[in-house]
């Protein structure tokens, strides 16, 4: 189903959002027009859980302390260890975007955000300031999300400690019951809704409510998405009407309060009944949102959503009646089914789109449900952006689609999917034990409307070993069979342009297409890995420890590099990462869209002896990592995987570095994506920030940014493969691990592949030439166009600062840099209302000598930039006149200091710590020392740095405007 975790995704990220619209579920040929009711057997439940929900065959997780208190309020307790000393808090009211009424369009969230301004214990402005003093991160640590159907407020604790948690469940308690909703501080808040709404004006948005408007006319969810009334009532609403909002959902028995982390349950039940005993429940029942309800008996229909910045995509959809489904055993085995058909289906698509010439870029499918309002099968495939890319697109898909319902899966195919399925039951339930406890507590919560179990990864493995061995390929067909029949389909195309002929076309080539005949798939042949022999390892030359980081450093007679250091924070995972030479350095500036390529579609290319599926259906049922990824100094393999498959990654990894393949098909898809980048890249102010603004702050350097339409397109795998060949052949490597191994098959799986390599250089190169930035020579103030929204402008502040090779002035730019955020978030959001979330950074460079920026970048409505343009001056002028105030200081060290501490516990940070440990030895020491230099930062060293870099002389303006004028 569309659980209650992807939906708050759809509203908080707008192209997951494009995905889960359509890549939900798989479709078919059309069934009878009629669709039967769906019908669940007859359960008898063995138990419940602590919030009333019925448990079957399949246990809930016991380690979970469910209660609900006499008010109604629902409450979840688990202890987890992960990351260790820190608590995850959730509170989710069953409040979102289609429980408005006409008159409230719009308030969800803006009362989400009004949780921030004011409650009858913590004044206006004081919540954010109160977290930060507790080294709480805004926007990291302290969040809030609006969805369709429900409103989550977020704090990670950084620490575990009795005092802060009584701190965040009464900011919890304050904001369920306890708001004022003054009208002042809600007319302080309008601007800073709308700019957040002009953020958030994305094709992927503005698509997912054409797609709502299509296939669920009349619904909730189509009528309360995007209402067309939200920006006239976010600006004129009355006070008492939030109130009465508030006061109708937000209400114990309407809310659920999840608290994950390392702490005693039972002392947090105790904190949590002493803040939310004495919460008054709701006068009278709870009313229910009518939802709607979707035609089950529509005819076949066709929509063309047209936007410039959409990327070609053709949605196959059906619905049939939604039918409640319990966590049981039963269930399991019918999704599992399903699942693994979707997944056949998906492979067959990506099959076609990494052959040579292939008629699509990529494709996607599965079954979900679409909320509780009907059960939905759909498949998603993005088109080349040729005037026939979408025809050929629907083809594939209906023709696949028909394919898989009418000739069922193969015995290879069915095997291939079961043993990724199984790595992916039993990798969970090796790693249960160090899943974190953000995650776990949205889970939790997001159980909560279906009356879901939590389940643990262990029983849910056990379950998959006791079904698997009886899944046949027969079975499997028959499930997606069933499962694919719905209503008839309904097609949603979206297209840069309007599509000639519109619906009917779209209609016309469907026709077309189910005309056509489809032959059964192939068995397919087996192949066997051509990279288990690299030739004799190279002996251990060098093995010393760090002893004070726990690192042991290991090199080989060919000078090839090891780095490994184990930890317990990830039970049965371990991250590598493969370091190789110089990356972008190496790479002539005048074919910087050759780094981009890499980057994006080295995997695609295979190798020598094997294409990328040939490797994908070897090596089923592996944790694997593909290709190769470039840096501004390094190339780059890296991922996390299990002991038992690291042996094999080394292998791959080694492949591509020795044998790449470059084939064609990697070069025909590159081609066809450049288009759909550049046109995205356009679409919005943030992605010409993206891929203009870089080059012009690096003096006009190409490496920067992203390259031109016509530099993408011109990329030639035969010129790449000549600058890459001396660096993938001769170029230094050193490879770094970190976690749970066993430290001598990892040293053996290094020697028998890249230990087993030809000699390695010693040394990085100087790359002297290459290494040549300056910042921008020319700082007239900038002005650039977008082709997307025309109420969205982004304005852009650079000055020149640094590189990064005095760590203390490190230290005290990237501070000063955060006090500067604070500001713009004082200044510009809760004072001027002009923007939503003001970024302010450091980039100091550890690449090129003397080069590094500060910088600012706010989201405005374009008549607002000359407005944000002062106050970012005067804020800057402040900052250049008197030393900062030593609470804005800590409020903007604590987090940062938490962050180093929690960081210490992270195998993602030592990997950082490891990753160039030999090559860069020198880099050592600054990871020792970075709470010292970060609490020897002064107010006086703080503002001779402002003093220093935050000159107007030297400043680069850019603002980016739409092209299309703004809405009067």
């Amino acid at each position: 189903m569309i659980t209650v975790a992807a939906r708050r995704l759809i509203a908080a990220t707008p192209l997951l959002a494009l995905a889960l619209a359509g890549c939900a579920t798989v479709s078919a040929e059309a069934p009878t027009a009629s669709v039967p009711a769906a019908t669940t057997p007859a359960l008898t439940a063995t138990g419940t859980t602590g919030w009333g929900f019925p448990v079957y065959d399949v246990p809930a997780d016991p380690a979970v302390r469910y209660l609900r208190l006499e008010n109604g309020l629902k409450v979840a307790i688990l202890q987890n260890k992960t990351p260790q000393n820190t608590v995850a808090v959730r509170m989710g009211f069953d409040a979102g975007v289609i429980d408005e009424s006409d008159a409230e369009a719009g308030l969800a969230h803006f009362l989400e955000h009004m949780a921030f301004n004011g409650s009858r214990n913590v004044p206006e402005g004081e919540m954010i300031k109160l977290l930060e003093r507790e080294g709480l991160a805004f926007g990291a640590d302290t969040n809030a999300s609006t969805g369709l159907e429900d409103t989550i407020y977020k704090l990670d604790l950084p620490r575990n400690d009795p005092k802060l948690l009584d701190t965040a469940l009464m900011l919890m308690r304050e904001t369920a019951s306890e708001l004022t909703l003054d009208p002042a501080a809600i007319d302080r808040e309008r601007g800073i809704i709308q700019s957040e709404t002009r953020t958030r004006n994305t094709f992927g948005r503005r698509r997912l409510k054409d797609y709502f408007d299509f296939v669920a006319p009349g619904t909730a969810f189509s009528q309360r998405f995007l209402a067309a009334n939200t920006n006239a009532n976010v600006d004129s609403f009355k006070a008492e009407t939030m109130a009465g909002y508030y006061a109708r959902l937000y209400r114990p028995d309407n809310a659920t309060l999840v608290v994950v982390g390392d702490l005693d349950p039972a002392a947090a039940e105790a904190q949590i009944r002493a803040k939310f005993a004495d919460w008054r429940p709701g006068s009278g029942a709870l009313a229910q949102t009518e939802k709607g309800s979707i035609d089950f008996d529509r005819p076949l229909a066709a929509r063309n959503f047209v936007d410039p910045g959409v990327p070609v995509l053709v949605a196959i959809d059906r619905f049939a009646p939604y039918a409640e489904r319990p966590t049981t055993e039963a269930e399991f085995r019918r999704r599992l089914m399903v699942n693994l058909g979707g997944a056949v289906l998906g492979r067959r698509f990506a099959i076609i789109a990494n052959a040579p010439n292939a008629p699509i870029i990529g494709g996607g499918a599965g079954t979900d449900d679409f909320f509780d309002v009907a059960a939905a099968s759909s498949v998603t495939l993005q088109a080349k952006e040729t005037p026939t890319g979408w025809q050929d697109a629907l083809r594939v898909g209906e023709n696949e689609l028909r394919r898989l319902v009418t000739h069922g899966v193969t015995g290879a195919e069915l095997k291939e999917q079961l043993a990724n399925f199984a790595t992916r039951y039993r990798t969970a339930a090796e790693q249960a034990a160090t899943r974190r406890s953000p995650a776990l507590a949205e889970t939790i919560l997001g159980t909560v409307q279906q009356q879901d179990l939590f389940v643990t990864p262990q029983a849910q493995y056990a379950l998959f070993q006791k079904i698997a061995p009886g899944i046949t390929p027969a079975a499997v067909s028959q499930a997606a069979t069933a499962q694919f029949a719905g209503s008839q389909p309904l097609i949603h195309v979206s297209t840069k342009a309007p599509l000639p002929g519109g619906e009917q076309a779209i209609l016309a080539a469907w026709r077309e297409a189910a005309a056509a005949k489809v032959d059964a798939p192939a068995e397919g042949a087996g192949a066997v890995f051509g990279y288990t022999d690299f030739g004799t390892p190279s002996a251990i030359v060098s093995d010393t420890t760090v002893a004070d980081l726990g690192i042991r450093q290991i090199r080989f007679a060919n000078n090839v590099r090891l780095n490994l250091k184990q930890t317990d924070f990830e039970t049965g995972r371990l991250r590598y990462r493969v370091r190789i030479g110089s990356g972008q350095l190496a790479i002539p500036k005048d074919r910087a869209a050759e780094a981009v390529f890499t980057g994006a579609l080295f995997g695609a290319a295979g190798t020598g002896k094997h294409s990328l599926d040939q490797l994908q259906a070897i090596l089923a049922g592996r944790q694997i990592t593909y290709g190769l990824g470039v840096g501004e100094d390094s190339f780059q393999i890296g991922g996390n995987t299990t002991m038992g498959d690291f042996a094999t990654q080394m292998q791959v990894s080694a492949a591509y570095v020795s044998d790449p393949g470059y084939r064609p098909e990697a070069l025909a898809r590159w081609k066809a994506l450049v288009p759909a980048i550049t046109a995205q890249l356009d679409a919005t102010p943030a992605g010409v920030a993206q891929s203009k603004v870089p080059a012009l702050v690096a003096n006009g350097d190409p490496r920067f940014g992203v390259p031109d339409a016509a530099a993408l397109a011109a990329v030639d795998t035969d010129i790449l493969r000549a600058d890459l060949a001396d660096q993938l052949a001769a170029a230094p490597v050193e490879i770094s691990v970190v976690g749970e191994f066993v430290p001598e098959q990892v040293i053996e799986a290094v020697a028998k592949s890249f230990g087993a390599l030809p000699a390695r250089r010693a040394a990085l190169g100087d790359f002297t030439a290459a290494r040549q930035v300056s910042f921008a020579r020319d700082t007239t103030p900038v002005t650039l166009t977008h082709g997307g929204a025309a109420d969205q402008a982004l304005v852009q502040v650079f000055w020149p600062a640094r590189d990064d090779s005095d760590p203390q002035e490190a230290s005290t730019i990237t501070l000063l840099a955060e006090v500067f955020g604070l500001q713009l978030l004082e200044e510009v959001r809760e004072k001027l209302g002009a923007t939503y979330s003001p970024q302010a950074g450091a980039d100091l460079s550890d690449t090129f000598p003397g080069f590094g920026t500060l910088l600012t970048s706010i989201v405005v409505a374009p008549k607002d930039a000359d407005k944000v343009f002062a106050a970012v001056e005067a804020i800057t002028s402040q900052l250049r006149a008197a030393p900062v105030d030593a609470d804005v200081i800590e409020r903007a060290r604590r987090p940062m200091l938490e962050k180093v501490v929690l960081s210490r516990r992270e195998n993602a940070w030592w990997l950082g710590v490891l990753g160039e440990s030999q090559l860069r030895a020198d880099r050592l020491e600054r990871y020792r020392t970075i709470e010292a230099r970060l609490r020897k930062v002064t107010p006086e060293m703080l503002q001779a740095a402002a003093k220093q870099y935050l000159t107007p002389k030297r400043e680069l303006k850019v603002r980016i405007l739409p092209r299309a004028a703004e809405p009067k």
